[in-house]
C-alpha cells in the first residue's frame, strides 16, 4: 500500500534536490571539505548523539583509550560521516555519469576472491556493515562486478524512497524491503544473484544469536551464515575505506569464510561469531569508519543510553 505524501515530505524532498544542485555547482574537493566541517560542527553541538558515540567507544575500547583519545576518535567519526553525507547528496545523477565517477574514485582490492566463487557458478552473500560509504560500494559492485540485491528499511519520506530506488535500479542494485526481504532474498539466491547483508546492528533476543563484539555480549543476526549453509552460497567480506580525507576510496574484498572444517559443516553459532570477529577487525583498523551512532548494546546494557 503506497504511503501518503505529506507537505513536510514534499518540502524535505525539494530541499534535498536543492542541496544536490548546490553540490553539483561546487568542486568535489571543496564539497567534501564542507562535509568534514559540518561533521565537526555536529560533533560540537549535537550533544545527544555525541554522548552515544562516546559511550559506545568507552565500552568497546575500555582502558585502551583515554578520554582525550576517545574524543579525538569521535570527532573524526563525525567528520567522516559528514563527508559521506555530502557524497550521498550527489547520487541523483545521470546513471552513465555516476557509473564513470564511481569507477574513477574507487580502487578494488581482493577481486580474485569474488572471481573464484563466480567461476564456480555459486552466488555470493557479501558480509557488509554500516561502514564507510557502503552506498558507493553497492552501486560500484552492481555496475562493474555483478547484479546485487540489498535488504533495507524504507525511508519514511516516500519521495526520497522513490529517488533512492531509481538511482539504485539504474545501476543494477535491486532493493528488497524488510517486510518480506528474506523471502525475496531466497528467491534471488536460488536464481544465482548476489546479496549483501549487514549484521552489525543490534538484534532483539528472538532474532539473534548471543555472540561477543568488542569483548561484550550482544545479540547478532545469523541470516548470512544460515542462508550460505542452506543454499551453498559463499560468504565474502566487502568493506569500503576512504583514502585519508580525499574523494578516493578502496573497495576491499576478503577471502570467503569457510563453511566446512575437517569435513564437517561449521555450526551457525560459530559462523555468526566469526562474522562478528570479521566486522570488528575492520572497525579496529579504521575505527572512524563505523556508525558508532547506533545503540549497538541497547539490549544487553540499556543503562548505557539513558
Amino acid at each position: 500500500m503506497p504511503m501518503q505524501v505529506t507537505k513536510i515530505d514534499r518540502l524535505v524532498y525539494r530541499l534535498c534536490l536543492g542541496y544536490h544542485w548546490l553540490g553539483r555547482a561546487m568542486p568535489l574537493k571543496a564539497w567534501l571539505g564542507m562535509g568534514r566541517r559540518l561533521g565537526a560542527l555536529a560533533y560540537r553541538y549535537d550533544r545527544a548523539h555525541r554522548r552515544i558515540v562516546h559511550r559506545n567507544l568507552h565500552l568497546a575500547y575500555g582502558d585502551a583509550k583515554d578520554g582525550a583519545a576517545i574524543r579525538r576518535l569521535a570527532r573524526r567519526n563525525f567528520e567522516q560521516w559528514g563527508m559521506i553525507a555530502q557524497e550521498l547528496a550527489l547520487l541523483k545523477q545521470r546513471p552513465a555519469w555516476l557509473s564513470t565517477h564511481l569507477k574513477a574514485v574507487i580502487a578494488v582490492e581482493g577481486r580474485e576472491h569474488l572471481d573464484a566463487v563466480h567461476q564456480e557458478g555459486r552466488p555470493v552473500i557479501l558480509i557488509g556493515a554500516h561502514f564507510g560509504n557502503w552506498e558507493f560500494a553497492h552501486l560500484y559492485y552492481a555496475q562493474h562486478i555483478h547484479r546485487l540485491n540489498f535488504i533495507v528499511r524504507r525511508i519514511d519520506n516516500p519521495l526520497l524512497e522513490k529517488l533512492r530506488r531509481s538511482y539504485n535500479a539504474a545501476l543494477g542494485v535491486n532493493i528488497l524491503y524488510k517486510e518480506r526481504g528474506l523471502r525475496d532474498a531466497i528467491k534471488k539466491i536460488r536464481a544465482g544473484e548476489d546479496l549483501v547483508i549487514f549484521a552489525d546492528q543490534k538484534a532483539n533476543v528472538k532474532e539473534g544469536i548471543p555472540c561477543r563484539f568488542f569483548g561484550h555480549r550482544t545479540s547478532t543476526l545469523s541470516i548470512a551464515p544460515a542462508l550460505a549453509q542452506k543454499f551453498g552460497a559463499a560468504l565474502v567480506p566487502m568493506f569500503m575505506v576512504r583514502r585519508g580525507d580525499t574523494m578516493r576510496h578502496r573497495l576491499i574484498f576478503g577471502p570467503q569464510l569457510p563453511l566446512i572444517e575437517q569435513n564437517r559443516r561449521i555450526d551457525i553459532e560459530t559462523l555468526t561469531q566469526r562474522q562478528n570477529d570479521l566486522i570488528e577487525g575492520f572497525i579496529r583498523q579504521y575505527p572512524d569508519h563505523w556508525l558508532w551512532l547506533h545503540r549497538k548494546w541497547k539490549t544487553e546494557f540499556p543503562e548505557m543510553y539513558r
